[in-house]
């Protein structure tokens, strides 16, 4: 007797696990676009690259927090509601880490 089940998506899983892997993805984007062209924006003198890249960044993490409360508005489980918590204090989090990353770039040159 074979027994299987089909797995049910729901549509505020995926804005849940959205909102939940919104901010790491964008604080990792932002870490990488920086770290790769530096050279790039000395060379061209192209600092304006890291306000948009800061830019980018916050609006992934606000997409992010966007996600993870409609998800949680959409869904009235327990398991809703702690995975939206939990996505809306991963996109505030990360969003204070991209500023926080950001803010030698207001005082530095890439070539400093």
């Amino acid at each position: 007797m074979e027994t299987t089940k089909d797995i049910d998506i729901r549509p505020s899983s995926v804005a849940l696990w959205s909102g939940i892997l919104a901010g790491p993805f964008a604080w990792a984007l932002v870490f990488e676009l920086k770290y790769a062209l530096i050279d790039y924006a000395c060379r061209n003198h192209a600092h304006w690259l890291f306000g948009i890249f800061f830019l980018l960044g916050i609006l992934i993490c606000a997409f992010g927090a966007f996600s993870a409360w409609h998800g949680m508005a959409a869904d009235p489980s327990t398991r809703a509601r702690f995975m939206g918590i939990g996505g809306l204090a991963l996109s505030v989090a990360f969003a204070i880490f991209i500023v926080a990353m950001s803010i030698p770039d207001i005082y530095l040159l890439p070539c400093e």
